[in-house]
């Protein structure tokens, strides 16, 4: 895979200092475009947890408020980012998926991503159900890459070779499709304002300090001391 953007590379990095059960930033670009394509709009609030395996009840992973916001900000760049492509230039959409223009994609973790966002909300995906043959169509077809990443179909060596040569065009072909389908049944953007990433996100830490009464700014509606604010009081 090429050179990671700056903002990739260091939300990577954050990324793996986070916890084993963290999303890789390629299994995350495949969520981020699952919740875009998404027939239902999920805020923010309800998926961030998902990226390091919480639930919006449990504490997030992070040292402290600082360290929240620059991840927070890592993330919601990329999601904007990705919103933006979709919705003004969906030609120039790839996914983000190690080996592309090798003839050898390593496609399962952004497919795993994708996936786990099926799982999470399977009520919204099932308004595709009415939609037309070729948004049906791609949605299946990324169906079909969830359930043979997870060894639930079997392909011989041929198809396997044949997937990983094309899948990453594959893929954003079917994104395409699915997000013109979203967008003429909900045109609302799915760019969501967010602060700019701090240039260092772990060492800035010189922000104003948030009360612990006041709301979490991850975006959960609960209030700090419940929330992110958690680890603090047990440290």
């Amino acid at each position: 895979m090429p050179d990671l953007p700056p903002h990739l590379a260091q939300l990577e990095d954050e990324l793996a200092t986070i916890g084993p059960d963290v999303m890789q930033v390629e299994e995350l670009d495949g969520f981020i475009a699952a919740m875009l394509v998404c027939p239902e709009m999920i805020k923010p609030g309800e998926w961030l947890p998902a990226v390091w395996d919480g639930d919006a009840d449990e504490p997030a992973p992070f040292d402290d408020l600082d360290h929240a916001n620059g991840v927070f900000a890592l993330i919601m760049q990329h999601y904007n980012e990705v919103a933006t492509t979709l919705a003004d230039h969906p030609e120039r959409y790839r996914p983000l998926m190690p080996g592309i223009g090798t003839g050898d994609v390593v496609w399962e973790m952004w497919i795993d991503g994708f996936g786990a966002a099926m799982d999470m909300w399977p009520e919204h995906w099932q308004l595709l159900q009415d939609a037309d043959d070729a948004t049906r169509a791609a949605f299946g077809s990324l169906i079909q890459l969830v359930d043979i990443s997870a060894m639930m179909v079997d392909i011989d060596e041929a198809e396997r070779e044949t997937l990983d040569a094309t899948a990453a065009d594959k893929v954003a072909g079917w994104m395409v499709t699915l997000n013109a389908w979203r967008i003429a049944h909900d045109p609302s953007p799915r760019v969501i304002e967010w602060g700019p990433p701090t240039p260092q996100a772990r060492p800035a830490r010189k922000q104003r300090k948030i009360g612990r009464n006041e709301p979490c700014p991850c975006g959960s509606g609960k209030k700090y001391k419940r929330c992110c604010g958690a680890n603090e009081a047990n440290s």
